[in-house]
């Protein structure tokens, strides 16, 4: 209702804001059991040192959906609790800790590139900037044991132009990017962050060699990567036609 004035009561104020608290928490917890679902899920072998010795899931489908659907921080967070929560039904994440974290970097670095300015508190920061430092920090600490398989952080590259070109742009994500081409770019992002967290424990916890990232990994993670990419983009196209409240970008 509103008065005279023009002017929306405080009570329907709150109950407005609750409703759409409501609603993202519960995005946030179905995210979450759906990527722990996911990760029940095997579509192709993990290659570790001794050869195939677990399985990635359909997991990798679902990561970049939480910084899209929910911003940088509720992303980062229902991220962690996805991750957290699917360490007790996939071996892989026992096999390589640090993938626990992959869904919540993605959120973070991801719902970072919706817009090219993020309000923390009172401040506001270059998001795109920050996901592009991430993404260069993460080829440099691969690059510095692997250089002579160099090409393997080829998506990252990519992946960090898309982010620079959204900030340089000043493009800000909403409804009217909401088509497969729209969303593919930011799916790339959210794709190859949470990939990042794999990759770092394949490095330095499993000490994989130069020679098997660039001859025997790097094709199959082509693959993927760029199949998560499209899939995950179709997935977040058909969310935000039918739900067009749940664009992230209406959250923060």
């Amino acid at each position: 209702m509103i008065d005279e004035a023009g002017d929306v009561p405080q009570s329907e104020m709150r109950l407005a804001g609750g409703s759409e608290k409501t609603k993202t928490i519960a995005v946030g917890i179905i995210l979450a059991a759906l990527y722990c679902v996911a990760a029940l899920i095997p579509v192709s072998p993990f290659i570790g040192p001794l050869g195939f010795t677990s399985s990635l899931t359909m997991a990798i489908f679902i990561a970049p959906l939480f910084g899209m659907l929910l911003g940088p921080f509720r992303g980062f967070l229902y991220g962690l609790l996805g991750g957290v929560i699917a360490a007790f039904v996939s071996p892989l994440y026992l096999l390589v800790p640090t993938v626990i974290l992959g869904p919540a970097v993605s959120g973070l670095m991801t719902g970072l590139c919706l817009r090219p300015v993020t309000r923390i508190g009172s401040m506001k920061v270059p998001g795109p900037t920050i996901t592009v430092v991430y993404l260069l920090l993460i080829t440099v600490l691969y690059e510095i044991p692997n250089y002579e398989a160099w090409w393997f952080m080829v998506l990252y590259i990519v992946a960090a132009v898309i982010a620079g070109v959204l900030q340089v742009s000043r493009v800000q994500m909403g409804p009217s990017q909401t088509s497969a081409w729209g969303i593919l770019p930011l799916s790339l992002v959210g794709t190859i962050t949470d990939f990042s967290m794999m990759t770092m424990g394949a490095v330095y916890l499993l000490g994989i060699p130069a020679l098997v990232f660039g001859t025997v990994i790097f094709p199959v993670m082509l693959v993927e990567r760029l199949a998560a990419t499209a899939i995950s983009a179709i997935i977040a196209v058909t969310v935000f036609r039918v739900f067009p409240e749940l664009w992230a970008a209406k959250l923060q």
